[in-house]
């Protein structure tokens, strides 16, 4: 029940992070292979950047001096450039579409200000082109995967048939010595009498 009541509490303290960060909440929409800008409203000689790497995972970009400019990754030096308190993300991909996030030094951590939604501006997409792309690689993906399981099946049904033919050619020599009566007693005979003749 405690541990209930914990997911819960995180769940809504979540929410509560979620629905802060949307109110500071900037679109930014920017076309295939430009420079695109993102400028944080606050104004201080130390910015820091970092960008959503996965669902609330950030990652830091780097910060930005009254002079110079410190990479968290050597990197980042080639695809982001920081100006004061401004992020240029250069050479702008779809990869490229995430949040970003800028923020200040307070009290040993580091206090976000302001969120910017990096999104693909529409003009530039054709969402019907993007769709059958889609549904493309998925039928694709799924006539692989059939492929590969037929292929698979048929290499078990081959070799569990192999396996049965080797077990009863092993089987059906023994079944036919022993078939004729008359000859394995004849056999045994042959084996047995001469043994006993030896010991009278």
């Amino acid at each position: 029940m405690l541990k209930l009541i914990m997911v819960l509490l995180w769940m809504i303290l979540l929410v509560a992070l979620l629905c802060a960060e949307a109110e500071n909440m900037t679109e930014v929409r920017g076309e295939l292979g430009t420079n695109v800008t993102l400028t944080c409203s606050d104004q201080t000689s130390e910015i820091h950047w970092y960008m959503e790497i996965h669902s609330q995972f950030r990652a830091c970009i780097g910060r930005s001096f009254s002079s110079a400019a410190t990479y968290c990754s050597p990197d980042f030096e080639t695809k982001f450039s920081i100006l004061g308190n401004k992020l240029v993300i250069q050479n702008f991909r779809a990869e490229d579409c995430r949040l970003y996030f800028c923020g200040i030094r307070r009290d040993d951590s580091i206090h976000f200000v302001e969120t910017f939604h990096l999104l693909l501006d529409a003009s530039t997409s054709n969402p019907l082109k993007d769709c059958i792309m889609t549904q493309f690689i998925l039928t694709i993906s799924v006539s692989v995967a059939a492929v590969i399981i037929l292929i698979m099946g048929g290499v078990l049904i081959l070799l569990c048939s192999r396996k049965n033919k080797s077990s009863k050619q092993v089987e059906e020599p023994s079944a036919h010595i022993y078939e004729n009566a008359e000859t394995l007693w004849a056999i045994q005979g042959k084996v047995i009498h001469p043994y006993r003749a030896r010991h009278h």
